[in-house]
């Protein structure tokens, strides 16, 4: 299977997972491809069985395709962890690369993770960061912050490709701190390590975070 293959399997279903149904709109802005293009490859993936098309509502992976998009999920998983035990990446950083690195050879990423002495997985393919009870209570999506505050990401409930892209535009490190400039028409106005970033609504749904103070 190619890449391209396998990263539009993933974006669907990155975007179902967050919105429910992935649009064609929105696979365009995550693969950075014109929309034309992408509707012409759905209808090719839908043909061959991984993807299921309903007009005017959008794409949903058959049972095929969400079987595709864990096993690359399993290999993001390994990478993350190579990444962030092995080399000492933090925690964004390593979400960051996984996301560019999930095409390498199975059995590069097989013997990676025997390498690794075949840790638990459940951690880092669930979406929630092993967040304590006391953090459930606390987080809330970007779309639901209070301007003039600043609060830490907590974790990406699914990665989406210009998530990450603007947090490692930024500099944001591990934990991520962003102050809250304000909601406007275009999305989430924040101020990162003194850059300012503008997520959309969307991209502010999938971003979990919990108030701390702000540093005067």
């Amino acid at each position: 299977m190619s890449e391209s293959v396998e990263d539009y399997i993933l974006t669907v279903y990155r975007l179902e997972e967050l919105c429910g149904v992935a649009k064609t709109s929105q696979i365009s802005r995550e693969l950075n491809l014109r929309e034309g293009t992408v509707s012409k490859v759905l209808k090719r993936l839908r043909d061959e069985g991984f993807v299921v098309l309903s007009k005017y509502r959008g794409v949903k992976l058959s049972d095929l395709g969400r079987e595709v998009a864990k096993k690359i999920l399993r290999k993001h998983a390994i990478i993350e962890v190579f990444l962030t035990d092995f080399l000492g990446f933090d925690k964004l950083k390593a979400h960051y690369l996984a996301h560019k690195m999930e095409h390498l050879p199975d059995e590069v990423v097989e013997a990676i993770y025997h390498k690794l002495g075949e840790p638990s997985l459940r951690y880092h393919i669930s979406f929630v960061r092993g967040l304590s009870e006391e953090d459930y209570e606390r987080v809330m999506p970007l779309t639901k912050v209070t301007p003039n505050k600043c609060y830490e990401v907590t974790h990406l409930y699914v990665e989406l490709s210009t998530v990450l892209e603007k947090l490692s535009k930024s500099n944001c490190g591990y934990p991520c701190v962003l102050r809250v400039e304000g909601l406007g028409s275009k999305g989430v106005s924040v101020s990162v390590s003194g850059v300012e970033v503008v997520f959309t609504y969307q991209e502010g749904e999938s971003i979990f975070v919990k108030e701390v103070q702000c540093d005067e």
